[in-house]
């Protein structure tokens, strides 16, 4: 990652032969964004335990924290951005994050959608091979600028939100990112709505709209997310990852992950890092 700028611009061949084969084999878990422009060909492509198709014309973002498997990572070609979060301003993370779409992961573009993101993307590769004259600081802000308008775009591609879920969106919103700090220690629906203001009917309510589950699920699914990234990605035993999740013991964390997620800790373990 450039110390100067916090972002950098690389081909997928570029990465390839920097990290060698054995770098792409397993799961990571990046601390930093990654985004990509697919060029050529086509592959699959996982983030959070999902399976994408990519192809020309698919944008994926993975962010800092999930895990994603590159699978036939030689089958395609792709213009990546690397960037730290705090390459973003905060008010620019602040839209970014505060709304449903800016959870999406791949976008698959077409038209005139397509044109301005791939223009964007060539004019950060430029921006950042330029031997211009300007100074770091003015590379380094134009970096940032055209980053956060392509994320913005992107964000605003995901589409508009329904009419019908308008009046909950708010609520929904405030649960999702109260369960987002606090998935670890708090399970009751009860103290979420507490502590964000609504009503646990409220709650319940927005929950089922936005996300059509109840919030006892959207909580569980969560806990069950972090679960596998922790699992797939890291050598903590499946001790260390129930004591982490807020679990008294091993057995109840792995009764709780076996009946959500179809397998027990250990067999997910060896399931994900076969691949």
């Amino acid at each position: 990652m450039a110390s100067t700028t916090e972002i950098e611009l690389l081909s997928l061949d570029t990465i390839r032969t920097n990290g060698g084969r054995a770098e792409f084999v397993g799961p990571q878990r990046p601390r930093f964004h990654l985004l990509a422009l697919v060029t050529a060909g086509s592959a699959l492509h996982t983030i959070d335990f999902v399976n994408y198709a990519i192809g020309p014309g698919t944008v994926f973002w993975v962010r800092p924290g999930q895990v994603q498997q590159w699978g036939r990572i030689h089958d395609f070609e792709a213009t990546v951005a690397l960037f730290t979060p705090s390459s973003l301003d905060a008010l620019t993370q602040q839209v970014l994050y505060g709304s449903a779409h800016s959870r999406q992961a791949v976008w698959s573009l077409g038209g005139a959608d397509l044109e301005t993101i791939t223009a964007g993307m060539r004019h950060l590769v430029l921006e950042y091979g330029s031997t211009s004259a300007s100074s770091l600081e003015i590379r380094a802000a134009i970096l940032r600028h055209t980053l956060t308008a392509i994320l913005l775009k992107l964000t605003d591609m995901g589409g508009q939100a329904n009419t019908s879920t308008l009046g909950h969106s708010d609520v929904f919103e405030r649960f999702h990112d109260a369960v987002e700090r606090e998935f670890a220690t708090v399970r009751s629906v009860s103290e979420y709505a507490e502590r964000i203001g609504y009503s646990e009917k409220t709650v319940l309510r927005a929950t089922r709209s936005a996300a059509g589950m109840t919030a006892k699920q959207y909580i569980d699914q969560r806990v069950v997310l972090e679960a596998k990234r922790l699992l797939s990605f890291g050598t903590d035993t499946v001790t260390q990852v129930a004591s982490s999740l807020g679990f008294d013991d091993s057995a109840n964390f792995t009764k709780f992950f076996a009946t959500r997620a179809g397998l027990s800790p250990l067999a997910f373990r060896r399931q994900i890092r076969a691949r």
